[in-house]
Order: structure tokens, then sequence, then C-alpha cells
């Protein structure tokens, strides 16, 4: 059984459930099944994100980094296999790249509470908005022929948002809008 809404939103079940390879992505692109959830799977996948950056946000910088620059290589490898499995291109149930890009944003949040809420929000704004370069790395990821490149693409344009996003988040730490 499959669910389609068009081609960006189909997941053919009897093909994920042929190989761990299958659920592994499955599980790695919509960052532990919140992509699952019916309305608004990129917003799902940005709050599933946050508690785990509130977790880690203790942790040494370079365990943080690791932490994240591997999920930012599952969530490649794993937006190819799923789009690959389910013949779609940049399925909307991925949101491992939402998950990591909110993290981005997320880096000096610290513990505070107000500074996740205003994380969330830019981060959303900025990936639904797709201001320059944002909208020129997604517009390179649809083009592509080549699906590393393509799941690469996927990601990256989330990652750029997660970049201008931690950019407006510095700015408003330094000017003592947020606190720090």
């Amino acid at each position: 059984m499959s669910t389609t809404t068009g081609n960006r939103r189909q997941i053919l079940w009897p093909e994920i459930r042929k190989s761990p390879r299958n659920w592994l992505a499955l599980i790695g692109a919509t960052f532990f099944g919140s992509g699952l959830l019916p309305k608004a799977p990129g917003t799902w996948g940005t709050i599933a994100a946050l508690p785990l950056w509130y977790v880690t946000q203790h942790w040494p910088f370079d365990q943080r980094v690791a932490l994240w620059v591997g999920l930012a290589a599952w969530g490649v490898w794993s937006s190819k296999i799923f789009d690959q499995v389910n013949q779609t291109q940049d399925n909307q149930n991925i949101v491992m790249d939402e998950s990591t890009g909110v993290g981005i944003t997320a880096w000096t949040a610290g513990i505070h509470p107000v500074n996740y809420l205003v994380a969330f929000a830019l981060f959303r704004f900025l990936d639904i908005a797709k201001p320059w370069p944002v909208r020129a790395v997604d517009r390179w990821s649809h083009r592509s022929g080549n699906r590393w490149a393509a799941a690469f693409g996927v990601m990256a344009d989330d990652w750029v948002a997660g970049i201008q996003g931690l950019v407006l988040m510095l700015l408003a730490q330094h000017l003592g809008w947020l606190p720090q």
C-alpha cells in the first residue's frame, strides 16, 4: 500500500519492508518517524530535533560537531535511498534536512527556552521563504540528474537556511535582544 499525494509525498511500504537498508533510510530520512506525521512534516522534523539540541548543549564542542555531522551524513545517504526506493525527488517526508538545519540555527541557544522558540521560528521562516542563496541551492538540487548530488542538495538548502538563522541568532544575542 502506498500513500500518495503527488510524486513528492509517496511511501512505497512494500519496498521499504524489503530490506534493513530501506528501514534505516526511512528512519534517517524521516528523523525517527517525525516526517511521517500527516500535516506539515518539515515543521514536525524541526520540532523533533530541538530536544536533541537541548540535551547536547553541554557536550564538548567536538562531540557535538561529530554527532551533527554524523546526522548530516546519515541524512544525505538516507535521502538518496528513500527517494530512490519511493521513486520520488525531494520527498516531503524527508525531514532530516530540517532537523539538522534547525540544529545549526540553535547552535548558540544554550538552555534558554526563548532562544529555542526564536531558533524554531527563524529557521522555519528561512526554510519556507527560501531567501537567496537558500533558493539557489534548492533549485540546484532539483535540477541535478545525479541522485547523490540531489540528496546532498535536499539537505544543503536547509543547512544554508540554518546558517542564516544562526547569524541572526548571534546578532540578536550580541545586541542583547536574546539571552546568551
